[in-house]
């Protein structure tokens, strides 16, 4: 019996994660992944705060964490988000990303 060897299908758990945007509050890290997990891209918040420190990590960096999503995604996201902010003129406190 013979085996054929067939090249794995890229497993998405391989890929790293990458960010896409740096958000001011946990609140618009949580509305970008809504937005995004209801476009089919799988996001998630990472806070770059420390604990105990946040008010003052925040005020030193200028937000307070990122998204990330699949680097196979994250232009789409990229752009997905662009897109959002330019519809949401009113929403404010984008950090630049």
């Amino acid at each position: 019996m013979t085996r054929h060897h067939e090249k794995p299908e890229p497993d998405e758990t391989q890929e790293r994660l990458v960010a896409v945007q740096d958000v001011w509050d946990e609140a618009t890290a949580t509305l970008l992944c809504d937005f995004l997990k209801e476009q089919g891209i799988r996001a998630t918040a990472v806070s770059a705060q420390i604990p105990a420190f946040g008010l003052i990590e925040r005020a030193h960096k200028g937000y307070w964490g990122y998204v990330e999503v699949i680097e196979h995604d994250a232009e789409r996201a990229k752009t997905l988000i662009r897109d959002f902010f330019a519809a949401r003129p009113e929403s404010g406190g984008e950090a630049a990303g």
